[in-house]
This record gives structure tokens, sequence and C-alpha cells, in this order.
């Protein structure tokens, strides 16, 4: 019987990350399965984690600084090393001879045996949270007329009042041609003045709303948990990908035109893997698998190291 690396050792998550941040190698660690434990990176670079204690059997990272301290501490444990990167990648070709047993990268460029691209950053958002969240809100919701249409707004969703208007008008008037609701959340906004532009437009529709900076909790996965379809306005690509979590249609309140930069890019990959559509004229809903790249790069190691 062949005993797996967390079995024989545990896995160490060596990253920088702010104070209630979730970096890329937390998110995928907490995917495997097992225990694990945060390390800091100050502390392996001066050998005080590697005495005294069991030395890892697996190591995932993030970051320059963590990832070169992690190889010397892989080195020393003979055990394999994950950096994530942060962030979208351009670079694949360097990326493939970098040191580590497997980088994982938000990235277009083919799979290569130490080189696992991703469609978009890797999400703390699974699809066993957003059950969760469902059931969490589910009796809350109840009095909201179907089809529910969950709306989530982040930064730079509009850029005129003009527009936000008219978007709020003409998504209005597709929930009210099928008796139905909207579930607003404004996750961000530049200005304040836009969004209430597009709250103005929707004012015809029934609709519940909750803006970023009220005391309640963010209630952006419940709604989508609990809606019939989601859509999606600005935002930084992390919120695309959560959205795309959920097992309904999932539209995108822009242009195809306009979408670019990383941001741009990361969206017409959803797009073209049948994750997403621009939003047009019509809820129509179409075959689309649930998004959860975390998951699958977490089935991939296991495999890989059996974990």
């Amino acid at each position: 019987m062949m005993l797996s690396v967390t079995q024989l050792a545990p896995v160490w998550v060596v990253e920088k990350a702010a104070a209630g941040e979730a970096g890329p190698a937390y998110i995928l660690a907490s995917r495997l399965g097992c225990l694990f434990r945060r390390i800091s990176v100050d502390d392996l670079a001066l050998d005080s984690d590697l005495k005294g204690r069991r030395a890892p059997g697996l190591i995932l990272t993030s970051g320059v600084r963590s990832g070169y301290a992690a190889l010397r501490a892989a080195r020393k444990a003979e055990c394999p090393v994950v950096w994530c990167v942060r962030g979208e990648a351009r670079t694949a070709p360097m990326l493939r001879s970098l040191p580590f047993d497997l980088v994982v990268a938000s990235s277009a460029a083919a799979v290569a045996p130490r080189f696992c691209p991703t469609l978009g950053p890797l999400s703390i958002v699974s699809p066993h949270l957003v059950a969760r969240a469902g059931k969490a809100w589910q009796e809350r919701l109840e009095h909201l007329p179907h089809p529910r249409v969950a709306v989530a707004v982040g930064e730079g969703a509009f850029r005129t009042e003009e527009e936000a208007l008219l978007n709020g008008k003409k998504l209005a008037m597709m929930v009210n041609r099928y008796g139905g609701s909207v579930l607003l959340s404004v996750r961000g906004e530049n200005r304040r003045s836009l969004t209430d532009a597009f709250i103005t437009g929707l004012s015809s529709a029934f609709m519940l709303v909750w803006r970023k900076g009220e005391p309640d909790e963010d209630p952006t996965l419940g709604f989508m948990a609990c809606s019939d379809c989601v859509v999606v306005a600005g935002g930084e690509s992390p919120m695309l990908v959560e959205a795309c979590v959920v097992d309904v249609p999932v539209f995108l309140m822009e242009r195809e035109q306009d979408l670019r930069g990383a941001r741009g890019r990361i969206a017409l990959r959803l797009i073209e893997d049948r994750h997403l559509r621009i939003l047009k004229d019509d809820f129509v809903p179409w075959p689309r698998s649930v998004l959860d790249e975390a998951g699958r790069v977490a089935d991939i190691m296991k495999a890989r190291w059996a974990l």
C-alpha cells in the first residue's frame, strides 16, 4: 500500500497575504481535503520552521520571495513545491522553465507537464460555498417572484450616468417581461452617482438592493444561489469567476469590444468556454458547466501526488 505525501508529512502554505486575505496557495490548499499549515516566509527564510518539526510533504506558495524560500525548504525536505501565480500570466514559456514541480497560472497557454493554466484567478468560492449560501438565504428571499435575476455591480461598471440609466431601464424591461425580480448587490463603485442612475433605471422592476458599506453581510453569493440567472456589471476578474461558480446562466453587461486588458482576456476565455455570455435582449439559457478551477487543479494534484 502506497502512502500519500499528506499521510507521511504535512502540507505547508507559504505566501505573504494581507490580514483576512486568502492567497492563491491558501485557496488551493483548502481544496485538497487535508490539513495544512500556514508558514511565515520570514521564519522559513531563517530556517526556524525546519528545526524541531516534521518536514513538509508538499509546499504550496505564491509570490517571488515566498516562492524561492519555499524552493530552498523543499530541497531540504525533498518534497514537491507548487507555485501559484498571482494575476494574469502572459509569459508561459518562462513559467514552464521555472524549477517548481508545478506552476499554476491564469493563462491562455497550453497545458504542460509542469504547467497548469486556469481560465481565471483561483477563487475561494466553491460550489459547496454557493450551496451553503443558498440554504442560508432561501427563506429570506421566498417573497421575491421568479424568475429572479441576481445583479452584481463592481467598479467601472458604467462610464456615464446616461449609460447607467439606459442599462437599468433595459434590464428592468427584460425582467418585467416575465414578471420577475432583481436582487442587486453593489460590491464596488467608482462614482456613486453612476450607481444611483442605474438603480433609478431599474426602479420599475421589483427589486432588493444591497450596497457595500451597509451594516449587513454581503449577500451576493446568497442572491446568486437563489436566482434563475446572474448578470455581472464591471468589477475585477475574480468577480467574474465567482459568478461562474453558480449553476445558472451568467451574463456580462458589457460590449465585447470594450473587453480589454487582463480582465478582458479572462472574460473572453470564459465566453469562449461557454461559461459566460454577453447580455443582449433575453435571458435565454444554454448548456454550461459550473466553473471550479481551484477544484479542478486540486484534483490534478491529488492524482499526481496521491493526496
